[in-house]
């Protein structure tokens, strides 16, 4: 089966909201053995809807629509279906039960607008949102099925699990597997090169897909058919094969973010971290913070901006900047040691750079950034210029940085 999915409303394409709706439903409908052939993203205009839905149903032989099914005007895709296939609006007393319902455990009143909510095509089967007011419409035309959904996500992810019940009871699908492995210190293009023979010869069931990111470079292996063991034992096996190609670029966390191996480190090896950032204004601390459980092992940081902050809160010696400037391995290095002194860590980070674009000299250009890091044995410095913009120059040291910690806890 051919899925095609529309998200509807002016507030997708005006960028007010990220559309998380589609991703979640391709990686559902993919996972459940049908294939999604188009994401497509249209405003409220009936005219738009409609001639969106003429292409979709065209090719594809399910449509699924999500959005713009509120009680409000501007919400316009049930008298847009409704036109589209010469229908007519009749009232459902279940639908309104259930919106009466729903409002009186809530303590709130039914008006005109809410009531609306109980107004359906007759010729759609009612789907029934168990959270929310509006329900979900089915309709089976001209050897497609288009059902329509609200776009609130929680909703529309309960009403999926509905829609899939009642697409199996039409027929079977077939298994599909994905397993994604995570390969390090290698570009796609590089890696492409070194693995073609093997890529080649892979069995016609399984497609390989490159995902690169910053850090990592994942491969995605799809499997379908109809013995996930089967399909699955094919996958590892050709994952093996692949392993003794690559060698130590297989990575050994099999994890997406370095922040996340970096975490898992730390928490295997029951040790903590700090940060003292300077021209990174706390991102690295913002960074490894984003992983859940974080707060296991990173204990604090302090943006040290400022030359009297470095020397006042931290206790950089003062001969030590004046001898070797604020953007010195020097300095950095005091940092580091007074950040795991401060917050009795294992582990500190220091920074201090000229992120740009101004500030820079012909000694010291701008992208120029200073590293230390600070564990129980010694001090590690290290200086890199970043020729780039100023949030890239602190996204690059901050990634840069977090591959220093992966390589140093490995050690």
């Amino acid at each position: 089966m051919r899925a095609d999915i529309i998200t509807i409303g002016d507030e997708i394409l005006i960028g007010q909201i990220v559309d998380t709706n589609s991703a979640w439903m391709a990686d559902f409908l993919e996972s459940n053995g049908i294939k999604v052939r188009q994401i497509t993203s249209v405003s409220d205009e009936p005219a738009h809807i409609s001639s969106t839905l003429d292409h979709s149903m065209s090719s594809a032989d399910l449509v699924l629509v999500t959005g713009g099914l509120g009680p409000t005007n501007d919400d316009v895709t049930k008298k847009t279906l409704c036109d589209y296939f010469k229908d007519e609006l009749i009232f459902d007393d279940e639908v309104f039960k259930h919106v009466n319902d729903f409002f009186s455990k809530r303590n709130r009143r039914v008006n005109e607008y809410t009531k609306s909510q109980a107004m359906v095509p007759a010729s759609c089967s009612v789907i029934k949102n168990d959270i929310g007011t509006a329900p979900g419409m089915w309709f089976d035309k001209n050897s497609a099925i288009v059902v329509s959904i609200p776009g609130v996500p929680e909703e529309m992810k309960q009403m999926m699990e509905k829609v899939l019940g009642l697409l199996k009871n039409k027929q079977t699908f077939p298994k599909i597997i994905h397993q994604t492995i995570y390969v390090r210190g290698i570009v796609e293009s590089h890696l492409a090169e070194m693995i073609a023979d093997w890529e080649a010869a892979l069995p016609s069931v399984i497609k390989l897909a490159y995902l690169p990111s910053k850090g990592c470079l994942r491969l995605r292996f799809t499997a379908i058919g109809k013995d996930r063991n089967m399909m699955q034992s094919l996958i590892e096996d050709n994952i093996k094969s692949l392993k003794s190609i690559i060698g130590d670029l297989y990575s050994d966390h099999q994890t997406n973010c370095n922040e996340e191996i970096v975490g898992k480190l730390l928490k295997e090896k029951n040790l903590t971290i700090s940060t003292a950032e300077s021209c990174t204004g706390g991102n690295i601390a913002k960074i490894l913070t984003s992983v859940s459980g974080s707060s296991i092992y990173f204990k604090g940081s302090l943006v040290a901006y400022s030359e009297d902050i470095k020397e006042s809160v931290l206790g950089v010696n003062k001969d030590t900047i004046q001898k070797y400037g604020v953007v010195s391995e020097e300095v950095v290095a005091e940092m580091a040691v007074a950040s795991k002194k401060l917050f009795k860590t294992d582990y500190s980070v220091a920074t201090s750079g000229i992120a740009g674009p101004s500030g820079g000299t012909n000694l010291m250009p701008v992208g120029t950034i200073c590293v230390a890091v600070a564990s129980r044995e010694d001090v590690v410095t290290y200086t890199k210029t970043y020729n780039l913009g100023r949030i890239e120059n602190i996204d690059e040291c901050s990634k840069d940085i977090l591959i220093k910690l992966l390589l140093t806890l490995e050690k």
